[in-house]
């Protein structure tokens, strides 16, 4: 039995998650919008799900997780779907290219065909763009990381004659969802001072695709049962590594060691941004370098409670059980 604890974070990445009333009101609206039934099994995935969202932003208040929790809706379904082998390619496309003209343009690409799914794409839009005020530069910073996240899922579940961790990675870097992820942290920052042409640093670049990297190797070993359950694991590199390393232990020792190295150099990049950043921006610097480790962090903890990933199967001991009352609990509030 391997351990998801054998990942080491440092101490100022993990905070306690934030209030949950956002993932209840929010279940509230995706039910009005017709994309959940109301009872159980939908609230536990959603629940299970969307609870990532007090984990990614634990310090920003309820208004704030609420626009945090409706795009984390809006990527999860669409990422679930996409990446369900439910639909061929030719739907997957149409799809991407749905949500790309609604999150760019502002107008559903079949005005006599509309879903509930994307109608509440255009709502969630709405509401950030409400939200960014005339922070349009961050706004539209947010916007572009989002359609190439949603874009980056098709080529990605195609790849499955990958064999090395380099051309994974070359993936990974936008498909990690890390760069939206913590583009909306800035978003949701309502006095940042700091330019998004930050995002143009090569460091800054490098600081958060490492971080792209280090959600990733986790990400891979959290998830690597559901994969399995779901015929979705050809693209994970704990499975098609093993061709090259000769087993399972040997990839995962590989992926912890490369998981340390990463952390170092995430450290390291920040100390030095900080170090040249401009006087007047270098609260703010401090607010996003923080709010991409408080992810990464989050990433980990919201792993560890999370349904999500529960399987008997699992290599990981702590993903085979749930206290079978938990989820009775927190079922109650949304009566509440």
């Amino acid at each position: 039995m391997y351990s998801i604890y054998d990942f080491k974070y440092p101490d100022d990445w993990i905070e306690k998650a934030a209030d949950d009333k956002c993932i209840y009101d929010c279940f509230k609206e995706v039910v009005n919008f017709k994309l959940f039934d109301e009872n159980k099994k939908s609230f536990e995935y959603f629940y299970g799900t969307l609870s990532s969202t007090i984990s990614f932003y634990p310090l920003c208040n309820y208004n704030q997780l609420v626009i945090a929790c409706r795009f984390l809706s809006v990527g999860y379904i669409v990422d679930d779907l996409l990446e369900s082998n439910l639909i061929s390619s030719d739907e997957s496309n149409l799809i991407s290219k749905k949500f790309e003209n609604i999150l760019i343009d502002g107008e559903y690409l079949d005005e006599s065909n509309i879903s509930n799914f994307e109608k509440y794409t255009m709502f969630v839009r709405e509401k950030i763009k409400e939200f960014a005020g005339d922070k349009i530069n961050i706004y539209n910073q947010f916007i572009k990381f989002f359609v190439e996240w949603i874009n980056s899922n098709n080529p990605f579940n195609r790849a499955i004659n990958l064999n090395n961790y380099d051309s994974y990675n070359f993936f990974k870097k936008v498909n990690s969802g890390v760069y939206v992820t913590l583009s909306m942290a800035m978003l949701l920052n309502p006095n940042s001072k700091v330019d998004t042409n930050i995002w143009m640093n090569p460091r800054f670049d490098r600081f958060v695709s490492n971080g792209a990297y280090q959600m990733s190797a986790f990400n891979d070993c959290a998830s690597y049962a559901k994969e399995l359950r779901s015929n979705s694991h050809l693209t994970n590199p704990l499975y098609f590594l093993q061709k090259e390393f000769g087993s399972f232990d040997r990839v995962y020792k590989f992926i912890l060691k490369f998981n340390n190295n990463i952390i170092n150099e995430i450290c390291k990049d920040e100390q030095l941004l900080l170090k040249e950043c401009p006087p007047d921006q270098k609260e703010d610097l401090k607010y996003l370098t923080r709010s991409m480790k408080l992810i990464l962090g989050g990433n980990y903890t919201w792993s560890l409670k999370s349904t999500r990933f529960n399987d008997i199967d699992s290599p990981f001991i702590e993903q085979r059980s749930i206290n079978p009352d938990a989820m009775d609990k927190i079922l109650d509030k949304i009566t509440k």
